[in-house]
């Protein structure tokens, strides 16, 4: 499954950085694999070390910790615990995962990265740790966490790891070919051959159903089917939930659980603001607030809030009620949590297939580095989502047929100057009237 994101590792690589590279995202995002792909395509090896399941290595910093012979960094303490020679150094990759679960090992890299001294790539000489220090950052370093953590920037590169966009999604299930038409169309506005469009809005019915979690695309492309798709998510979902709750005392656990057990009850509404009184009575943001900023934060959830736009100052957000709307991590996952039960599924059939597609349309202006809004008109008029690129602040309405009539961007563009706006449907590729007709299936051309 090839990766988008390992771009970023190559030109971290061919920078020859002194820093080393920070990858978050949630558990089963595909950190791991991304790592071991970049390992495998551009090093003579790896060394591998996962903090969370290992628990004799965690316990080899805890004893060093304490020991006041210990003279070794990080580094020198895990070539001498795996017996590499230290010559070795340069052609490996260090692949630390989950580390800030062994607060030791965290100190022992912070502690290393501190004191780098050498120019980078300077060579290590010597086959004993006894007889040479590895005392420069000439060794290249990943550091994988499913939980974010402010790092510091002289010390660290740093992304974040989104669920696999459509194009990904079309890479894996070997259709490569259909991700370059879709590009180069959407560089000419010209519209795809009406057979290839149809195939594609097909494939990407699919793509709603098994999301961009590696473990349901990879059963999906094996069996070739989404059978199994909705168990995966689950089971995905369930550990999310529950790593997440392990992290937080029992109080914010059980607002934790509260806040994502009313997500999907609240997108389903025509309003698909987040409304504490759906928790509880008497629920405000005060008592929300930590956890629902922890699962933001960590990527567990997306946050679109209201945003207000001037021409001078841009896009800002409104501090009225601090209006918000909560999406889920994968538009997968989300799909499954709606089917499962069936009360959703009574007479809602529009309403849940806007949700899922706005789902998807926040999932990938996330991944494509935007941080959205949406915007409201006295309740005359409401666009989805705002972005902000090289362009200007462009609307983006996303419809779930090819009717694609709306007032909303009228008023919009009669309140403000926008260079175009952007609508989102099955409608095939067009350009006209400052409106850019785009496909669902081409989000990740944005």
């Amino acid at each position: 499954m090839k990766r988008n994101a390992i771009k970023k590792l190559i030109t971290w690589k061919e920078q020859n950085s002194r820093k080393s590279m920070w990858i978050t995202g949630i558990k089963g995002v595909g950190k791991t694999f991304l790592a071991l792909d970049f390992a495998k395509s551009f090093y003579e090896g790896n060394l591998y070390v996962n903090f969370e399941t290992n628990a004799a290595v965690c316990n080899l910093f805890q004893k060093a910790a304490y020991s006041i012979e210990n003279e070794l960094n990080i580094i020198e303490l895990l070539y001498q615990y795996y017996e590499i020679p230290l010559e070795l150094s340069g052609n490996l990759l260090i692949i630390l995962d989950e580390i800030t679960f062994c607060k030791e090992a965290m100190e022992a890299l912070n502690h290393y990265l501190m004191n780098v001294t050498s120019v980078p790539g300077t060579p290590v000489t010597g086959t004993k740790v006894s007889e040479t220090k590895v005392t420069g950052n000439n060794v290249p370093i990943l550091v994988l966490s499913s939980e974010f953590i402010e790092v510091d920037d002289k010390f660290f590169d740093s992304f974040t790891l989104y669920p696999m966009e459509f194009d990904e999604f079309l890479v894996a299930s070997g259709d490569e070919w259909y991700a370059e038409v879709i590009k180069g169309h959407y560089q000419t506005n010209r519209k795809i051959p009406e057979i290839v469009h149809k195939e594609l809005l097909t494939i990407f019915e699919d793509y709603l159903l098994v999301g961009g979690m590696p473990a349901a695309v990879n059963d999906y492309i094996t069996m070739e089917n989404t059978n199994n798709v909705a168990e995966i998510h689950q089971r995905i979902y369930l550990s999310l939930l529950a790593s997440a709750k392990e992290k937080h005392s029992e109080s914010d656990a059980l607002k934790l659980s509260q806040v994502c057990s009313v997500m999907v009850e609240q997108l389903l509404k025509e309003n698909k603001k987040f409304q504490y009184r759906l928790i509880r009575k008497g629920a405000t943001y005060a008592h929300y607030k930590d956890v629902i900023q922890y699962l933001v934060t960590n990527s567990l959830v997306y946050k679109c809030s209201k945003g207000t736009y001037d021409k001078t100052e841009g896009i800002t957000i409104s501090p009225e009620a601090l209006q918000f709307k909560l999406y889920v991590a994968d538009v997968g996952i989300l799909n499954t949590l709606i089917r499962k039960n069936s009360l959703y599924l009574d007479n809602q059939n529009e309403m849940i297939e806007k949700t899922i597609l706005d789902n998807y349309i926040m999932q990938s202006l996330i991944a494509r580095g935007y941080l959205p809004n949406f915007w409201e008109s006295n309740s005359q008029a409401k666009i989805d989502f705002l972005i902000q690129n090289s362009d200007g602040v462009i609307p983006l309405e996303i419809k779930t047929n090819e009717n694609t009539r709306s007032k909303s961007v009228s008023i919009f563009r009669t309140a403000h100057d926008i260079p175009y706006s952007i609508k989102i449907s099955n409608r095939n590729y067009e350009y006209s009237n400052q409106v850019k007709h785009l496909p669902y299936y081409a989000m990740f051309c944005l």
